[in-house]
């Protein structure tokens, strides 16, 4: 019987200690998250030749993002999506680069697979519907509502 209550005192014990660890790390993933983000965002409007779309109309792919402007493209085949708060809510995928479109990124073609619509709740998640893409060299570009187009490229 006793070490019975050894045993649930010493369990008792690390419990605190577990949960105290588990909220140091989570606590500094967020001070990574906003130094990811942090003064580094910049309206889609300020920039030439770079789309977002809340629908690709000719294949299903949902939200698009499009750069044309080959300084602005990142090169990378899945690129981040976050909201207002620089969290992580999904990612666009690469479907190809190419004349006259330049690279183009969808939500369900390699991405996420959110609609506009489930991007715009999970950025109302923090109380804006705000959403940031990840653009060149720590670079965010901001977008103001997933459900509208926004940014500009030439046809």
């Amino acid at each position: 019987m006793n070490n019975f209550r050894v045993s649930v005192l010493l369990a008792s014990l690390f419990v605190p200690l577990v949960v105290f660890a588990d909220t140091s790390t989570h606590s500094s993933k967020l001070g990574d998250q906003k130094s990811i983000c942090s003064g580094k965002v910049v309206s889609i409007n300020s920039l030439s030749e770079v789309l977002y779309k809340p629908e690709n109309l000719h294949g299903g792919r949902g939200p698009s993002f499009l750069v044309q402007n080959v300084s602005e493209r990142t090169g990378k085949r899945v690129i981040e999506i976050r909201n207002a708060r620089c969290e992580a809510i999904g990612s666009f995928g690469l479907f190809a680069t190419d004349q006259p479109y330049g690279a183009r990124y969808y939500s369900r073609s390699g991405g996420s697979g959110f609609s506009a619509a489930e991007l715009r709740e999970l950025a109302l998640k923090v109380g804006s519907t705000n959403i940031l893409v990840e653009g060149v060299n720590g670079k965010w570009i901001k977008v103001r509502d997933p459900l509208n187009r926004e940014g500009t490229i030439r046809k």
